[in-house]
């Protein structure tokens, strides 16, 4: 069992389980987010949060997917994987545990995860004089020591269940001060050992993030035409080599591979809108798949349902609700 597992909603913390990718929600508090998923099976995302007096706890199931987000703060972000077999890459940069997450300010992210993860992150307002590294504007990994990174998740685990199964103790004076004071003590030991990512590797790939955002402002302008590799990459002033290289380093995949997968996410949108039954066919082909086996296979395979179930299920919540 999990620890989102062990929680309830009590009067501190709020609980909240998408039943499906179609009606997920992400910690909107955070800033403005868009996934794409890589994988349907065993969809169980949910987060709980907790608000104490200058700070906010966020605990999130994921899944596997890419994921696009501008984190805003007044102070600073932390993030953090609750287990050790989690993992995740950022901005092309591959986290781990003891790797902690920080952002300072606003900060845009290209996250993609392979895998479910059971995620912590904690938005402070304010980090005045607190010391911890990192730069305004900026996101980035940070490397720990593993027995204070692990005393900071067991904080963490332990103001969670705190708040969830005993609310009743944060309410006697002066408790939420107290065990707010004990998650910053606990980033404090973490942050005073730590060290930022290696800058070669910064910025062998700051020039490939550069790219891949270009890639995706180019591809959303172009919603609904049929692209090719070398026309993109010609727009962009690139060979399709660099290209393909820039989407492997921060998307972790093939660039056709991530076109594909961004014209089938596309196309579901499209169908969840209730288009209908007859121009299926049509939507495919505005967003280039012209072999309809194949398009009804990769659509199966990535959604656990084929495109005219996902139509029929738009239509029939339509009519429910007029």
């Amino acid at each position: 069992m999990s620890l989102l597992d062990e929680l309830v909603e009590s009067d501190f913390v709020k609980i909240s389980r998408s039943p499906d990718i179609d009606h997920f929600r992400s910690i909107e508090a955070l800033g403005e987010a868009n996934s794409i998923p890589l994988d349907y099976r065993d969809f169980a995302a949910s987060f709980a949060s907790l608000r104490l007096k200058s700070c906010t706890i966020y605990l999130q199931r994921t899944f596997p997917r890419i994921l696009q987000i501008q984190y805003s703060t007044s102070g600073a972000i932390i993030g953090l994987l609750m287990d050790d077999a989690a993992s995740l890459t950022l901005n092309g940069v591959e986290g781990r545990a003891p790797a902690l997450l920080l952002v300072k300010g606003s900060a845009q992210c290209e996250i993609v995860e392979q895998r479910a993860n059971l995620v912590a992150l904690v938005n402070f307002d304010s980090v005045d004089d607190r010391g911890w590294p990192g730069e305004l504007g900026r996101a980035q990994l940070i490397a720990t020591e593993p027995a204070k990174f692990e005393a900071l998740r067991t904080t963490l685990r332990d103001v969670l269940i705190l708040a969830s199964h005993s609310p009743d103790i944060l309410d006697q004076p002066d408790v939420i001060e107290s065990v707010e004071e004990s998650v910053l003590q606990a980033v404090d030991l973490v942050m005073a050992a730590a060290s930022p990512a290696p800058e070669g590797k910064r910025l062998s790939l700051s020039h490939y993030l550069a790219l891949v955002r270009k890639f995706d402002e180019f591809v959303a302008l172009n919603a609904g035409k049929t692209l090719y590799s070398a026309d993109v990459a010609r727009q962009l002033g690139v060979s399709v080599r660099t290209l393909h290289n820039a989407v492997v380093a921060i998307r972790g995949m093939s660039m056709h591979r991530y076109m594909r997968l961004r014209r089938l996410w596309s196309v579901r949108q499209q169908l969840l809108r209730g288009t209908s039954l007859q121009s299926i066919k049509a939507v495919a082909l505005v967003n280039g798949f012209w072999h309809m086996g194949e398009f009804t296979a990769l659509y199966r395979e990535l959604f656990g349902e084929t495109p005219q179930q996902t139509l029929s299920a738009a239509r029939k919540n339509t009519d429910s609700q007029s």
